[in-house]
C-alpha cells in the first residue's frame, strides 16, 4: 500500500497520522492534568498546559450522534459518527460507522474502533458492537 500524507499535517497533527499508519489511533494528552485532547492542538485546554504527550485509547466509544453522509451517485449514503471516547466525557471522534441501517441508526450503542484505508491514507472508522462484546 502507497501510503498518503494529508497536506495539512503539521507539527501537532503528526502523531495522529502517523499513528494511524502504524494502525493505531494516537490522541494527545496532558501530561499536567490528564486531559485527553482532540483534536490534536499544542495546548491543553483544560488547564493551558504545553506539555502535551500521545498515548492510544482504548477504541472503545459510544454513539453519541451522527449524520446521514450523501456519498454520490450510485453509492449508499455513509452515516457518520459523532464517538464519545471511553476515556472521557466529551471525548469525540468523528468517523464512519459500519455496517448500520440508516433508517435505525442506534444512538446510545457501543461501538468498537477500526480502522479504515480510503484513497491510500489510513482513517478511524467504527464498528457497532454485538451485545456479548460490550
Amino acid at each position: 500500500m502507497s501510503v498518503t500524507w494529508p497536506s495539512r499535517m503539521d507539527h501537532d497533527t503528526a502523531p495522529y497520522w502517523k499513528g494511524l499508519q502504524e494502525g493505531k489511533l494516537v490522541l494527545c494528552r496532558c501530561r499536567q492534568c490528564r486531559t485527553w485532547i482532540h483534536p490534536p492542538r499544542a495546548c491543553c485546554p483544560a488547564c493551558w498546559a504545553d506539555d502535551i504527550d500521545h498515548e492510544s485509547p482504548s477504541g472503545l466509544a459510544t454513539l453519541y450522534s451522527c449524520v446521514i453522509q450523501p456519498t454520490g451517485p450510485g453509492r449508499s449514503p455513509e452515516v457518520i459518527g459523532w464517538a464519545e471516547l471511553d476515556e472521557q466525557p466529551e471525548l469525540f471522534v468523528v468517523a464512519p460507522i459500519s455496517d448500520v441501517e440508516i433508517d435505525a441508526v442506534p444512538l446510545g450503542a457501543r461501538l468498537l474502533l477500526e480502522l479504515r484505508e480510503r484513497d491510500g491514507v489510513v482513517l478511524p472508522a467504527f464498528a457497532l458492537m454485538a451485545e456479548h462484546e460490550s
